[in-house]
């Protein structure tokens, strides 16, 4: 299906670089091919029975049988004409519970935090102690000894050790990894660290690109490409040049998959000038089988779409999956549910994925630019290969700025939009995505010079938290799907609190663009609204800790010796949840396809990240209304 997906060549010539281009031509053989797991008779059979509240489920169950003797076993149970009691059977008689196949690694150790001691507050001390060794709780590794010989399941195997979400999210994820790296790394748990990155490399080795998650079900569609990043933060940890070296390689073959699969040429309707950037886009064309039954249920349910529309319609939900943000008002035509919408899904009718520019994954792959291009200066081996590799990289970034500066800034409200194809404008909304250009550094040199301008860069965020009084909203619209207000996602609010604190400290040293060493000697520089960007983020991170601590708290967490359980008639030890409520701190989030998860990955490591930044918050009473105001 990777084959299939839709091809821009204008970068073939270029990209033909890399001896790796061989291998992604022929690595995109790979698909979801399973007659179990991925599209076929089976598969739509038993979701369709729904048999389970979560179409996940049955497609992260192993067989307990051979493959052959499972679909045997499907057709003399009636094959697709099984009625719910047969589909019931057949499961019962040839699978495992979902996720048999990996098991949790117990025989870790993992070290206490070494900064623990700086947070002045106990009760945050003891917390974030606790969330240091609930990596124990997330931490597994693929076991094929559970499977029987010719048995099969949904997993793609790696030979290392990973970190998993948590809840229904029984593998691990591309883009969630980042931010688990980052709280291993603030843990000195390199070696888990190296191990999750290293069974990235050996995915783009296998597959030609990271998919989605690690599951077969996920090999139509990777997420944002975040492995530059993951690469960055492990060497500013080690210090290590040899794994920069083997690094070089697969950071290439990936961004030639990015290239060769996934970038458009946009013309800009100012001058009808042609730039070449990326999109989220697939060649799906039907149910993803772990949402098999809502997104079915989106295409066929009611409906009069023409065989054209429905394949499109395919194709747009899983390149929303692709995006991460499943789902949300950036992809979809319509901003607010129709007046007689019964079902989240509904809104997804009017997705429109393929025909919107992003602008958080225009800047990841800038900053991959950025980044290969002074690694393969400083790692490289000097030869004339590796330099006219920086050369490439350094000429195909500052291409991407030209284009995100002509088609995606706005002058007039002072930030990045994504572009909208269908209507050939901008997307004029708020969401934290504008704020990526910012996190990477991707801002053009005009801007960069203009302190004024560079002062109002945050302007809409602090309106957003003006708003709100939790974590920064994901967007203004409540469609009803999950990545819409009132949710707040942990991933976007680091971007923003980091982003932050990378301009606070260029506006606060003079002439920084030119050597970035001498202090700013003037008065503090702040928004338009007066609010210095160091306290937008630490407000912001003050937010987020208290969101996450009380929606532990409140689930049952305690601390021995300092903090007794809220309730002590709940049986949970608390939880960490993947979202939250923006209207309400320690509130989880909700909406969407499946319900609010716990773990949780993301939103751990970056609580760490914020205690490490910023260590004498005082953790709030949660049997209170908590306001934590600019």
């Amino acid at each position: 299906m990777i084959s299939l997906r839709l091809i821009c060549g204008v970068l073939i010539a270029q990209i033909s670089l890399y001896s790796s281009v061989s291998a992604i031509q022929h690595h995109d053989s790979y698909t979801c091919d399973s007659p179990i797991y991925c599209e076929g008779p089976i598969l739509k059979t038993v979701q369709l029975a729904r048999v389970f509240a979560d179409s996940k489920t049955f497609v992260d169950m192993p067989t307990a049988k051979p493959e052959a003797q499972v679909i045997e076993s499907f057709n003399q149970l009636g094959g697709t004409n099984a009625t719910k009691d047969q589909v019931m059977q057949f499961l019962n008689e040839n699978f495992l519970p979902a996720g048999t196949e990996v098991k949790l690694l117990t025989n870790i150790t993992i070290p206490e935090l070494s900064w623990i001691d700086s947070i002045s507050d106990p009760e945050y001390r003891g917390w974030l102690s606790t969330l240091n060794k609930a990596w124990g709780n997330l931490t597994f590794e693929f076991d094929d000894s559970a499977l029987c010989e010719e048995c099969v399941s949904s997993t793609l195997p790696v030979s290392r050790p990973f970190v998993v979400p948590g809840g229904r999210f029984r593998e691990f994820y591309y883009w969630d990894s980042y931010f688990v790296i980052k709280g291993l790394l603030l843990g000195d748990q390199i070696d888990l660290a190296r191990n999750m990155i290293e069974n990235f490399f050996d995915f783009v080795q296998k597959y030609g690109f990271i998919p989605n998650g690690a599951r077969i079900y996920y090999l139509n569609r990777s997420q944002p490409p975040f492995l530059t990043h993951m690469v960055q933060a492990f060497y500013e940890k080690t210090g290590d040049d040899d794994f920069m070296t083997k690094a070089l390689p697969i950071l290439d073959q990936e961004y030639a998959h990015w290239m060769t699969n996934a970038s458009i040429q946009v013309r800009d309707p100012k001058h009808s000038k042609k730039y070449t950037l990326n999109h989220y886009v697939t060649a799906n064309t039907s149910p993803r089988p772990e949402s098999f039954v809502e997104d079915y249920n989106t295409v066929n349910n009611g409906t009069h779409f023409t065989d054209a529309e429905k394949l499109q319609m395919y194709a747009d939900i899983a390149a929303g999956a692709e995006s991460g943000w499943d789902y949300s008002s950036r992809w979809t035509k319509n901003k607010a549910p129709a007046a007689n919408q019964t079902e989240s899904y509904e809104m997804l009718r009017t997705i429109n994925t393929a025909s919107i520019i992003p602008i958080e994954l225009n800047s990841l792959l800038w900053h991959t630019e950025t980044k290969m291009s002074e690694w393969y200066t400083r790692f490289g081996n000097k030869t004339k290969t590796y330099k006219k590799k920086s050369k490439y990289y350094k000429s195909q970034a500052k291409a991407r700025l030209s284009a995100m500066e002509s088609l995606m800034w706005n002058p007039q409200n002072h930030t990045f939009y994504d572009f909208n194809l269908t209507s050939n404008a901008q997307s004029t909304d708020f969401t934290p995505a504008n704020l990526f250009p910012m996190w990477v550094g991707a801002l053009p040199e005009k801007i960069l010079n203009n302190r004024t301008e560079v002062a109002k860069l945050y302007d809409e965020t602090e309106n957003a938290l003006r708003k709100y009084a939790g974590i920064l909203t994901t967007s203004y619209y409540n469609t009803t799907m999950q990545w819409d207000w009132p949710n707040g996602w942990p991933p976007l609010s680091y971007v923003a609190m980091e982003g932050m604190l990378r301009i606070d400290d260029y506006l606060n040293k003079e002439d920084h663009f030119k050597n970035g060493t001498v202090k700013y000697k003037g008065p503090k520089l702040n928004t338009t609204r007066g609010t210095p960007i160091s306290t937008l983020a630490q407000v912001l991170a003050e937010r987020y800790a208290a969101s996450a601590y009380c929606g532990w708290v409140n689930t049952g967490g305690s601390i021995p010796g300092v903090l007794e359980k809220a309730n002590s008639s709940i049986t949970d030890n608390g939880h960490m949840f993947e979202k939250f409520d923006v209207n309400t701190i320690g509130l989880s989030g909700g909406q969407g396809e499946y319900v609010t998860q716990t773990g949780f990955g993301w939103t751990n490591g970056i609580a760490f990240w914020i205690f490490n930044q910023w260590s004498n918050f005082t953790a709030p009473d949660c049997t209170q209304v908590i306001t934590l105001d600019l």
